[in-house]
């Protein structure tokens, strides 16, 4: 029989007797206290011993049989036993013969019998000590006879384990001799707890009318049917096994759960730790069965948060190791401890509950005790931030070497908690190297934490020796200021000789410092050459030169003498990569990238040369090894949980995937890399996922979205990097899609002039003059587009494929059809070598017209949809390459037609509006630069269209090899 009734709601809910609680599989022992009822209309006696463990339900059951013994006429005496009055004489039988069904006359002997039994214990009777007296026993089992001649009796006691041993003998005594009556006993008694008189309350079972239950805490299936009381089915389903799992089968728990849920608590599921204010209740209530120093050791199990022995339990809480071994046994009996920890995180943090000020304590007194056992750092350490101060002189290392070992195991954001409470607590000599960590831990979160801290290392060597302070400031602080574009910051501090104290540690931060600089400020930190001096354990020099003065007048000193480097191939190899990346004139840069890309695994001290080693293959067109090495340090970033590295990897990979044409793939790494860290947070080097965006939105045709990217704020210290070239490049980009090709000039030119300034002009790294020429023909000046286009020919490096593609197709178009159509296909054959699918797409594309020009339509039809599907597969608008397949094989009479024929049949009003609408000037326009009206322009079109028999889509392709500049201007 299951018995239900909601305490949550007033829905109406089947009952047995009227109790107003939920009792969920104790078929059992209802079906006893059935039996007993019936059983009272009888004669002889019968007895019921309820056990359990805590809160299953024991009293629950006990209360229910009382009301329903109550129910069939029985009188009932009820009485619940506790510890605190467990050595207080007949305090059982008192509360017994105190309850409301008892007539007062019996109430009255009892109480006489009562004080007549408590004076013989005082010493004032006959009997022997800690006896009753026989008196006294007979009286009471008078005052009994007389009740159970008017009706039945029911004598019931809650939690019997604490009962007084008085009581226990009288009970005892009145069981036996009234066996006969109608007398029925029903005790409950906890197990698992610490309990008196054992030897004595066992007696009861050895009467022959004694039966014994046992409630166990509630299965899955029964968990089920109590939510089934207050959700649907399948949520009742759903969500028993969290809630069995957090309640152990405990009633008690389970019905607080559902209190906490229908109230809108915290949701429960198996990986939560957070416990509603029912939950907490319950669970304090559960622990206050127990005696005191099993509570002291659950809040200390749970304050601790893993197994620990008993014996280091017993020298925390300053008890023995006995009551040690017997508390955690007891906790382990009741199942709220599973293999020495508590068995749910939201039933260990319901235990915590209490004192904030005592829970601090003992967390100061466990760190002491822990660090005295020479546990393990991070054991200490945890509960060192969990005092939240301690003054310790042993304190501070702890906590560092705590960090480096959480650190080590990518648990960034723990790392970050031990660091920040040792920076609180640590001496003024131990600042630096505190700060030092955990700028460097903040970093790998949100480089935009960096910004509060940097300040500090103004001041932070103080006391110590010049080598001292150059380590702190190299090791971390440099990188950190121009990351942010703090660039005189970054100047002062390296400023100056060192005075001596270097070590292999300071001399690797030295070398990451001058690779960011040469990374990030090609033209302000200027890589010098590397050269011989003695030094401490044998050593090169080398440093970063003045070479490139930063704004104001402040320069780097760590001249190429002062700073020792190290005869470290490692080193070495990240001094060439930032000569290339400096100069782009180190031959063996390819093999220093390739090398450390082999031999690095992604850390702190080895993302700059890693990120400098993959720009350095991207600079020199080596895509495909790019792509390949730059996915292994993305996986490895992911893995390793930090943002800041994820994101600066995507914004390389968003480059990458960029020159190889694949634009949603280079939109979607750019998007990542700028949602991991925010705006702030990228500093000078928003400018590359920034570029990546706008140039990937305009080659998909989409330019609301490029300006969307552009409308970000970036710093403006931004524009004195490479992130800046890419971005002013991208920005001319968006310009000449959009028709401003003057603006597009200014971005172009303000690019190339950065380049030059910074000695890095290299068309593999922006090929600037590319989209210069583009702008000048759209503006009808072919000639300066040429010679933009033969200047960067002749900047072009053995090995740059890519680059050298882009250059032959902006000199093809400028060229006669016969040389366009042998650039373009040497154009072709380059972009296939070097993967960049939307280069190759628009070079076919190019190609097909060209093609057409020399009047074999044929081909240029197949070269067309060829183009059509490498820009569709590319995700780029493929309505240029649609209009040649769609167009039909004939071309425009005049197209072809030497150019000396085609201006015969004009007028000399009429080239001028030709050669204007041919580079993309709208009417209007037309209209103001040559004075005359617009239907005058129309006009002149019309006759332009007839002469020429074409449409003003033809136009550009027919007038081609004219000068358009020359014409309208002439």
């Amino acid at each position: 029989m299951t018995v239900r009734m909601s305490l949550f709601d007033g829905r109406s809910l089947p009952t047995v007797w009227g109790i107003g609680v939920v009792l969920v599989e104790r078929e059992c022992g209802l079906a006893a206290i059935e039996n007993m009822v019936k059983g009272s209309r009888g004669t002889g006696s019968r007895g019921l011993v309820i056990t359990g463990g805590i809160a299953t339900g024991k009293t629950t059951l006990l209360r229910a049989y009382v009301d329903r013994a109550r129910e069939a006429g029985a009188l009932s005496l009820y009485g619940v036993a506790s510890r605190v009055e467990r050595h207080v004489p007949f305090g059982v039988l008192e509360q017994l013969f105190h309850s409301p069904d008892l007539p007062p006359a019996g109430a009255a002997g009892a109480a006489n019998w009562l004080d007549q039994a408590a004076g013989s214990l005082s010493g004032r009777g006959t009997a022997p000590a800690g006896q009753v007296p026989a008196s006294v026993l007979r009286g009471l089992w008078q005052l009994l006879r007389d009740l159970l001649d008017q009706r039945p009796l029911v004598i019931a006691v809650g939690d019997m384990q604490h009962a007084d041993e008085p009581s226990l003998r009288c009970l005892l005594y009145l069981v036996r001799r009234l066996r006969s009556e109608r007398l029925h006993v029903v005790f409950t008694e906890g197990t698992g707890l610490d309990a008196a008189n054992t030897l004595l309350r066992s007696e009861f079972l050895r009467e022959p009318s004694f039966r014994q239950i046992r409630l166990a805490p509630l299965s899955k299936a029964g968990v089920v049917q109590m939510l089934a009381a207050h959700l649907d089915e399948q949520a009742a389903h759903d969500l028993a096994p969290a809630f069995h799992e957090a309640s152990a089968g405990y009633p008690m728990l389970v019905r607080a759960l559902i209190d906490d849920l229908c109230g809108g608590g915290p949701q429960v599921f198996p990986e939560g730790g957070e416990a509603g204010e029912s939950f907490r209740r319950a669970v304090q209530r559960l622990l206050l069965q127990y005696d005191p120093p099993v509570i002291e050791f659950a809040r200390a199990i749970a304050l601790l948060g893993r197994p620990v022995p008993p014996s280091v339990l017993g020298r925390l809480l300053g008890t023995d190791v006995g009551t040690a071994h017997q508390a955690v046994a007891a906790l382990t009996l009741a199942e709220i401890l599973v293999d020495g920890r508590f068995r749910h995180r939201m039933f260990q943090n319901a235990v915590l509950g209490g004192s904030p000020t005592a829970r601090r304590a003992l967390h100061r007194r466990m760190a002491q005790l822990l660090h005295n056992e020479g546990a393990p750092a991070r054991d200490v350490a945890d509960h060192i931030v969990a005092a939240e101060r301690l003054e310790e002189p042993w304190a501070v290392p702890i906590l560092r070497e705590a960090a480096e070992h959480a650190l080590a195991h990518d648990e960034v954001g723990t790392g970050i908690d031990y660091l920040r409470v040792a920076y609180e607590i640590c001496e003024e000599r131990q600042r630096p190297r505190i700060v030092s960590m955990l700028v460097d831990a903040e970093w790998r979160v949100d480089p935009a934490t960096v910004l509060r801290r940097l300040h500090e290392f103004d001041t932070s060597g103080a006391g110590e020796s010049c080598g001292a302070r150059l380590n702190a400031a190299l090791n971390t602080t440099t990188p950190y200021l121009l990351w942010h574009g703090r660039l005189e910051e970054a100047a002062d501090l390296t400023g100056g000789p060192p005075a001596g104290g270097e070590t292999a540690e300071s001399l690797g931060g030295l070398a990451t410092s001058r690779l960011w600089a040469a990374y990030l400020y090609p033209g302000v930190f200027q890589t010098g050459p590397m050269e011989c001096g003695a030094v401490e354990g044998g050593a090169v020099g080398g440093g970063v030169t003045g070479g490139g003065a930063v704004e104001g007048g402040a320069s780097t000193c760590l001249e190429p003498d002062c700073v020792p480097v190290p005869l470290n191939p490692d080193l070495q190899s990240v001094g060439r990569l930032a000569m290339e990346l400096a100069h782009g004139n180190e031959p063996s840069a390819l093999a220093d990238a390739e090398g450390i890309l082999q031999r690095s695994r992604l850390n702190p001290r080895t993302l700059a040369p890693l990120t400098a080693a993959l720009a350095v293959l991207v600079y020199n067109d080596r895509l495909d090894t790019a792509s390949f090495w730059c996915d292994a340090l993305l996986a490895e970033a992911t893995e390793r949980r930090s943002p800041t590295w994820h994101a600066l990897l995507s914004a390389q990979r968003a480059l990458i995937s960029l020159r190889q044409g694949r634009l949603a793939e280079a939109d979607g790494h750019a998007e990542t890399a700028l949602r991991l860290i925010s705006a702030e947070g990228w500093g000078v080097a928003v400018g590359l996922p920034l570029a990546v965006r706008v140039l990937a939105a305009t080659a998909m045709g989409d330019p609301a979205r490029a300006r969307a990217s552009l409308d970000v704020p970036v710093p403006e210290a931004m524009f004195r990097t490479r992130m800046g070239v890419h971005y002013l490049a991208a920005r001319g980009r968006y310009h000449l899609a959009t028709g401003r090709s003057h603006a597009a000039l200014s971005d172009f030119f303000a690019c190339g002039k950065l380049m030059r300034d910074w000695g890095i002009d290299l068309p593999a790294v922006e090929p600037w003059r590319s989209g210069a020429a583009e702008a000048y023909r759209s503006l009808g000046k072919p000639r300066k587009a040429r010679a933009l286009a033969d200047e960067q020919a002749a900047l072009l490096r053995p090995g740059h494929r890519r680059a050298r593609a882009l250059t032959l197709r902006s000199q093809a178009a400028t060229r006669d059809p016969e040389t366009r159509a042998a650039r373009l296909r040497e154009a072709v054959d380059l972009f296939q070598v070097c993967g960049d699918r939307l280069g190759l797409a628009y070079a076919v594309m190019d190609l097909s017209r060209a093609v057409e020009a020399l009047g074999d339509p044929v081909e240029a039809r197949s070269l067309a949809r060829r183009a059509t599907a490498l820009a569709r597969e590319c995700r780029a608008p493929v309505q240029a390459a649609d209009a040649w397949s769609e167009r039909p094989a004939a071309r425009p009479a005049s197209q072809g037609l030497p150019p000396a024929r085609i201006m015969a049949a004009l007028s000399g009003a009429e080239r001028k509006v030709a050669a204007l609408a041919a580079a993309g000037h709208t009417n209007r326009e037309i209209s103001e630069k040559l004075s005359i009206t617009i239907s005058t322009v129309e006009q002149h079109l019309t006759r332009i269209y007839r002469k020429l028999k074409v449409k003003r889509f033809d136009l550009k392709s027919v007038l081609h090899h004219t000068d358009l500049e020359g014409l309208w201007l002439g």
